[in-house]
């Protein structure tokens, strides 16, 4: 078995992951690479397949040949048939909820999964900030410092002020963490080459 590259896409809920999730599906089908999405429930990553669920596949094709699978067994055996009956190079995955991506590096390092082929995005909304330090602290201290990149998105609508309290907090958990500003609906090649990295 091949180990591919694992991007995962972590976050609260509304942050966007979903939808950078998409994008970079959209991206490496353009850039003609293979990749997989691992999704625990369809309709969280906006995917219609209904029809797919009636004529009992788990796995069926989007994005000019990216393959999307649900999430009907453990992580770790999901991963093993993608890889063992699929030619793939990059695997995307959204946890579901706020699903703590530490539980998640267990199974995936199990998995064969090391440092240089698990990349780690959060994805920060920057408009909640305030509530996040104040409800969310504990899983701002445990998610930040296991992030490879960092996108603080809708920085359309946020003010100065939330972005750069927003940037403080990832500073204040991860000091080196590579950042990105962005509106996820101008996202450039060169942003899209540091989350495919």
């Amino acid at each position: 078995m091949s180990i591919s590259k694992m991007i995962l896409f972590t976050g609260f809920l509304g942050s966007g992951k979903t939808t950078l999730l998409l994008k970079t599906a959209r991206y490496l089908a353009g850039q003609k690479k293979q990749c997989a999405i691992i999704v625990n429930e369809v309709g969280e990553i906006g995917i219609d397949n209904l029809q797919m669920k009636k004529m009992g596949y788990d796995v069926w094709e989007i994005f000019g040949g990216c393959i999307c699978c649900t999430l009907t067994v453990s992580l770790e055996e999901t991963i093993s048939n993608l890889t063992t009956n699929y030619e793939i190079e990059y695997i995307l995955m959204e946890p579901s909820g706020a699903a703590d991506p530490q539980a998640l590096f267990g199974p995936l390092k199990h998995g064969g999964f090391k440092e240089d082929n698990l990349h780690n995005i959060f994805i920060m909304d920057p408009t909640r900030i305030d509530m996040f330090k104040a409800v969310l602290e504990p899983y701002l201290q445990s998610s930040i410092p296991l992030a490879d990149l960092v996108v603080i998105n809708k920085i359309d609508v946020a003010s100065t002020a939330e972005i750069e309290a927003t940037e403080n907090v990832v500073r204040e958990y991860n000091p080196g963490v590579t950042i990105i500003r962005t509106n996820l609906n101008e996202l450039e090649d060169r942003q899209f080459e540091l989350l495919i990295r």
